[in-house]
This record gives structure tokens, C-alpha cells and sequence, in this order.
């Protein structure tokens, strides 16, 4: 009895190892920085050819000064501490420009600003994020969403009117906060400080906040704050998804 009894409990021990190695492999999360010059390699080989309309920003890979994370609570749980250092790549596009944000392989957020008389609004924005190597890509379309008015004024609000995908809609307000210069690399440069709060219904629900401070002369972000809480339906129920991260622009000079 007393074999037997070893017998078994070497078995469980067997059968809980082996389901332990099991989730590691199937569930393993990794979190692998971006590197500045694995971005500029991106942009040196992903950028399309200048179109005809030029951009107010100068086109390259932009570094900035990051502090932040990204957390989920699926499955186990798992946050992603973020680097010291990650990458804005602008590149051109036919109505402004595309700017691709990358921080980790497998987290990224594309936005592309369209510019008009009326000065910079949202046309899209595309996420990423992967947690225990599945990537999850949402994006948004956005209509009438500005974002950086031409002659901004401080206290100056809009609406956001709408942003989406088609079981998700994100909607809400933006303001300008205020008008004031940052140092940047040693320079001073003009900025307007722009928060935009808005709320996700449907699928994705929650709420988000961006402050952005854009160079008055360019519209480039020097300075971006984000912080969103949303939750989303899964095969394994409800997961909730939390981001804060700061970005500080480190040089007006793009690498190329």
C-alpha cells in the first residue's frame, strides 16, 4: 500500500510538471524591446516614396525619453514594463502623415493625421498588442475627429466626434489646455498642449486620455501622455486591458 501510495504521488508530481511545462510553452509571454536602430531599419525599408503633397514634419525616426507599462489580466495576468527608449517613425502620406509608435515587438499604435485648412485631424489609428504571443490588431477609422486646431487658443473645445471599428465606437471630447514653450534637447520650442478624453461602447469598452504637447511650427507630438482602461469579450471572458506610458522627445533631428 505504502508503494503503491509513492507510486501515485510520483505520478501526480510527474503529471503536474508536465502540465507546468505545458503552460509555459503554450502560454509563454515574452515583452522584447524595440530598438532605435532595429526602428530606423524599419523605416529605412518599410517608408513609400515621398508623395507629391510635402509634410510639415520632417520624415525619419524620432526618440523619445519612455516611462511606462502595459497590463492585462488574462489567463494569469501579466504587465510589460516598458524600455528607456522607444521610437515615433514619421513617414509621409497623400492627406499629412503617418506616425508608428513601436515600444515592444508586438506593441505598436499607428496614427495618421490628415492636415486641411483647419489644421490637424485624426483619419485612423491602428493598435497592436501582443500578450502570450498572440497579437490582437484593432483598428479605428475616424470621422470629423480633429485633433490640433490651425489657430489654437487656450480653452479652446471640439468634439470628438467619432472613431471606430465595425462592433466598437470610440467617442468623446478634446481641449486645448494651454500655449507654452518645452525644452527640447536644449531648445525651446512653442507648444500647444491638446487633451482628448474619450469612451469606448461595444466590444472594446472604457475610457482613454491623451495629452499632447505638438510643436506649434510642425505639429510633431514632443511630448505625449496616454492612459486608457478598457475591457474586452474573450473566450475566456471578460479581459481587461491598462496602459499609462509617457513619451519625451529627446532631439528635434530625426535618424534616418
Amino acid at each position: 500500500m505504502r508503494r503503491a501510495g509513492v507510486s501515485a504521488a510520483v505520478a501526480l508530481g510527474v503529471v503536474a510538471v508536465v502540465g507546468i511545462a505545458t503552460w509555459l510553452v503554450v502560454f509563454r509571454d515574452t515583452a522584447e524591446p524595440v530598438t532605435v536602430e532595429e526602428a530606423v531599419t524599419s523605416f529605412r525599408t518599410e517608408t513609400e516614396p515621398t508623395p507629391s503633397t510635402p509634410s510639415p514634419i520632417v520624415a525619419g525616426v524620432y526618440v523619445y525619453a519612455t516611462q511606462g507599462y502595459e497590463r492585462t489580466d488574462a489567463l494569469a495576468g501579466v504587465t510589460h514594463r516598458y524600455p528607456r527608449r522607444s521610437t515615433i517613425a514619421v513617414a509621409p502620406r497623400d492627406c499629412g502623415v503617418s506616425l508608428t509608435w513601436r515600444v515592444l515587438k508586438g506593441r505598436s499604435t499607428e496614427w495618421v493625421y490628415c492636415a486641411s485648412g483647419k489644421g490637424w485631424s485624426i483619419a485612423s489609428q491602428d493598435e497592436r498588442h501582443t500578450f502570450f504571443g498572440s497579437t490582437q490588431q484593432t483598428t479605428y477609422t475616424c470621422t470629423t475627429t480633429p485633433v490640433l486646431p490651425a489657430e489654437p487658443s487656450a480653452g479652446m473645445r471640439w468634439r470628438v466626434l467619432e472613431c471606430g471599428t465595425e462592433d466598437t465606437k470610440e467617442r468623446g471630447s478634446a481641449r486645448v489646455v494651454a500655449l507654452t514653450e518645452l525644452s527640447i534637447g536644449g531648445v525651446r520650442v512653442p507648444t500647444v498642449h491638446v487633451r482628448k478624453s474619450t469612451r469606448f461602447a461595444g466590444a472594446i469598452r472604457g475610457r482613454a486620455r491623451h495629452d499632447l504637447w505638438f510643436d506649434r511650427r510642425s505639429g510633431l507630438p514632443v511630448r505625449i501622455a496616454m492612459v486608457s482602461r478598457t475591457t474586452n469579450d474573450s473566450p475566456i471572458g471578460a479581459v481587461t486591458y491598462e496602459e499609462a506610458v509617457t513619451l519625451r522627445l529627446l532631439s528635434l533631428e530625426p535618424r534616418r
